[in-house]
């Protein structure tokens, strides 16, 4: 633990300011100039608001995903897989981080060209993930929906933890901005179960980490003026 002064120093707004601003241009230069070291820099940026220990707004509304990595190794202090279709989705989760970042979430450059939006509402315990990701060579994006419910499940020290159970997934072509006659393709989901803790929530920016060891940024979505 920090001491006293020394945290209370991190807490102080215009520190908290200051490293939300240097996370922000990381990723922004990340996605400029794809590079180990860039993705390394934003990594550390995290690390450094995370040490500032500040949420001061619930994880709930609408998000754009900015960033996310596989960036260490599952939490120790997650349970084991209780069944193999369990241990079978952890291991599917690895691999699509490794061979389809898109498709996972991740979005560790802007090479790819994808958008991620998350809708989060603790209060009808529902989460709502949607990946956007233009196809090369057609005129058509796929847009993958993947839902399910959320609950708070406790908080470590300060700070919330989620258990998130995703429950269908959905997959539908996109072509000049309306969806194609055929409608999606939806998938019901084993009921895979995760966690998700939020290290930094504010008004603008959210940090969480998944208990497979993903590292996520987020930008609040503002409602459209009237």
């Amino acid at each position: 633990l920090l001491p006293p002064a020394t945290a209370l120093a991190l807490s102080a707004p215009s520190v908290v300011q200051q490293r939300k601003r240097a996370l922000l241009s990381s990723v922004a230069t990340l996605k400029l100039s794809p590079s180990v070291a860039a993705r390394d820099a934003v990594l550390a940026a995290v690390a450094d608001l995370e040490a500032c220990s500040m949420t001061s707004a619930p994880p709930d509304g609408r998000w754009a995903l900015i960033f996310s990595t596989q960036a260490e190794l599952p939490d120790a202090s997650r349970p084991r897989a209780s069944s193999p279709v369990q241990g079978l989705i952890d291991a599917t989760y690895a691999a699509f981080f490794k061979v389809a970042p898109a498709l996972a979430g991740a979005q560790q450059d802007g090479r790819s060209g994808a958008s991620n939006e998350q809708a989060l509402s603790l209060d009808t315990g529902v989460v709502e993930n949607r990946v956007r990701i233009p196809l090369p060579f057609l005129p058509s994006i796929l847009e993958i929906r993947v839902d399910g419910r959320v609950a708070e499940a406790g908080a470590a020290e300060t700070e919330p933890l989620l258990d998130v159970t995703f429950t269908e997934c959905s997959f539908a072509l996109q072509r000049g901005g309306a969806r194609s006659s055929g409608g999606a393709l939806r998938i019901p989901l084993p009921s895979p179960v995760g966690t998700l803790r939020t290290t930094h929530c504010d008004d603008e920016v959210r940090v969480s980490r998944g208990g497979r060891g993903g590292v996520f940024v987020l930008k609040r979505l503002r409602a459209a003026a009237t």
